[in-house]
Order: structure tokens, then C-alpha cells, then sequence
């Protein structure tokens, strides 16, 4: 047993840089919902999210994902993968792959000397504008091996269901995940970060070369967006699909809205862009547009080549360019036909040059 301890601070919130980078998941079906939390990390060029496996069952065929800051980036997973005890692990798409934290070969595994010597730990989670909450709690005892459990100090500062996911801090490093908690009491079940992290590593020593989420040069990848879709069939993604999938949809909270396409990694001579209008309500289509293209492999580096208002002829509009080397492009929408709230495109076509 681990002796109780008082921490005097109650529910904070802040917006100081720690030792962690989280997400707050939704249910595209439900944005409003917070169904709980995960856990940024990277390696080896992937962007992964570490989340309780309850959560990404809630969050649906696709988790939407918001990141912490003012704004906060977006993303989204697709598809997750069980690793035992309710931890799950997943690839990210979008803004957040900018913003991974930190590697998971730098995160500290040292959970038992944090555990031992303090007792003093905070939850801490991300709010649904972006900023960071953290509730003072006791460590209440460890098993030594897989579990601990904590409580929150003052009676009035309650643990809910959709901090599942939250992290463990003691100061500013990680050391668990909170995984659920016991409606009878207020106690809170979390699963060690050293454990997580076992697993993380058995995961990605395992995973075979051709499930690497690394783009295929040459082709399209929409790697940046600014409004979350409407539900999970009406992703950002599809945007570039060569299938039948359904047109983008997203909700706008505020203009203008941004896409970015990622050229796969190739520096190509782009010679136009097309948009495909071909939606259900054209009042959701975009109206007015500027395009911008990056060369640089970092795409920091940005040049404005085109735009002004689209005009649609048979459901399509083309913006022709001269030929311009680009391995990045960028959309930014500032209006849409008149539907209040919403945006809507079918694809985005790339043109090259011969």
C-alpha cells in the first residue's frame, strides 16, 4: 500500500508544455460527445495513438481526434489494434502527425521510482477547445505490477467517464492511464505506462514492413484538414479516394477551411487542380478558394499560385497553372453556396504536367 497523500491543488486548468501529448476522441456520429482520451506518441515515422480499447469501440468506424492547444489540430484513426488488459494502439492521419509527441524510444519507463517516492499525481486530460485539465489525486495502491488506483482529492472534483484514456502524471511525466472508473466510489483504475509501453514495443517489432502507413510515392494522401466531417463515411480522405466513397462533408465552425494534399513524398510539376462539385447539396460546395503549393520536403515554405472564386460547369471546376514544382498543396475555402454550417466536395484532382 501506498501512503495516502493530500495534494492541495484542486481541478487546474493549463496550458504549460509536460512530458505528454494527448488527444480528446469523439464518435464522428456525435462530435459533441467526448468518449475519453489517448496518448500521442511516434516512432520510426509513424504517428500512433495509445487509447483504452472500450474507446476506440465507442468511437465508431473512424475516431475523430483533437488535439491539445489553442487551436486545437485535428485527426483522425481508422482502425485499431487490441494489445490485451484494455489498451489499444492505433495509426493517425492529419494535423496531429505534426504534433506527435514526444518518441516512444525517449519515454520514460521508470514508472516504479516515480510511484515509490511520491504519491502526489494529477489526471490529466484534454478540454474540447484544446486546453488541458488536470485533477489533483491520491494514489490509493499499486500491485506492483500491472495496476494502480487513485482517487480524487477533493470530493467535488469527480472523475467521469470520458476521462478514460486521461494520463497519470506525477509532475511532469507519465507514469499511467486511466482506464475506468468505479461509479460506487469515485476510484480510478489505471494501467502502469511501463506496461503500456511493453506492449507498444512488441507491437511495432511485430508489425510487418508492407502495414507501414508510410505514402506510396506518387500517390495522393490529404494529410491536413480544419473541419471535422460530419460523420465517420464522410472523411476528409475521401477527398483524393479512388473508389466510390461517399463526398467530404464537414461542419464549419469558423472560416475559412484548409485541406492539404500530400504528394506522396514526390517533388511533381503540377500543371492545375480540379474540384469535383458532385454533391447531394450544392449549397454545401465551397464558392471562393485560394491554392497554394509547397516544394519543400518540410512544407514550411508556402507560395500562393491561384484562386478567386469556382466556378462549377457540369458539377467540376478547374484551376489551370503553369507548370510549377510542388510535393505539397494546399486549399484554403473562405465561403460555400449558402448552406449554414457546412461544406461539401466530392474530390480533389491533381493535374501534372506532360
Amino acid at each position: 500500500m501506498i501512503t495516502r497523500w493530500i495534494v492541495l491543488l484542486g481541478l487546474l486548468l493549463i496550458s504549460a508544455d509536460v512530458g505528454a501529448q494527448q488527444a480528446l476522441v469523439r464518435n464522428y456520429a456525435n462530435a459533441q460527445l467526448e468518449i475519453g482520451q489517448g496518448y500521442l506518441t511516434h516512432y520510426d515515422g509513424i504517428c500512433y495513438l495509445l487509447l483504452p480499447t472500450h474507446v476506440a469501440a465507442e468511437s465508431g468506424a473512424a475516431a475523430g481526434l483533437l488535439g491539445e492547444g489553442v487551436p486545437p489540430l485535428l485527426g483522425e484513426t481508422t482502425a485499431y489494434s487490441d494489445l490485451d488488459d484494455d489498451v489499444s494502439i492505433a495509426t493517425v492521419a492529419g494535423n496531429l502527425t505534426g504534433d506527435c509527441g514526444y518518441s516512444a524510444t525517449s519515454i520514460s519507463r521508470a514508472v516504479d521510482r516515480y510511484v515509490t517516492s511520491s504519491g502526489v499525481a494529477t489526471i490529466r486530460s484534454v478540454n474540447g477547445d484544446g486546453t488541458i485539465a488536470q485533477l489533483s489525486v491520491t494514489l490509493l495502491d499499486d500491485d506492483g505490477s500491472l495496476f494502480l488506483r487513485v482517487q480524487p482529492t477533493n470530493s467535488s472534483n469527480q472523475l467521469r467517464k470520458g476521462n478514460s484514456g486521461s494520463l497519470l502524471m506525477a509532475g511532469d511525466t507519465p507514469i499511467g492511464m486511466l482506464q475506468s472508473i468505479d461509479a460506487r466510489n469515485g476510484i480510478g483504475k489505471v494501467i502502469r505506462l511501463d506496461q503500456i509501453l511493453e506492449k507498444f514495443d512488441r507491437y511495432v517489432a511485430g508489425r510487418r514492413e508492407d502495414q507501414a502507413s508510410a505514402a506510396v510515392a506518387g500517390s495522393l494522401q490529404v494529410s491536413n484538414w480544419t473541419a471535422m466531417p460530419v460523420d465517420s463515411a464522410s472523411r476528409a480522405l475521401n477527398l483524393v479516394a479512388s473508389g466510390d466513397e461517399p463526398p467530404w462533408k464537414a461542419r464549419v465552425e469558423s472560416w475559412p477551411v484548409e485541406v492539404e494534399i500530400d504528394l506522396g513524398g514526390e517533388r511533381l510539376a503540377v500543371a492545375g487542380v480540379e474540384l469535383d462539385g458532385v454533391v447531394d447539396d450544392p449549397a454545401m460546395l465551397p464558392t471562393s478558394v485560394e491554392i497554394l503549393i509547397s516544394a519543400t520536403s518540410d512544407g514550411r515554405r508556402w507560395r500562393s499560385v491561384a484562386g478567386g472564386s469556382i466556378e462549377y460547369v457540369g458539377g467540376q471546376a478547374v484551376f489551370k497553372l503553369a507548370p510549377t514544382w510542388a510535393r505539397r498543396i494546399r486549399l484554403v475555402f473562405s465561403a460555400n453556396a449558402g448552406a449554414p454550417g457546412l461544406i461539401a466536395l466530392r474530390r480533389i484532382r491533381v493535374l501534372l504536367a506532360p
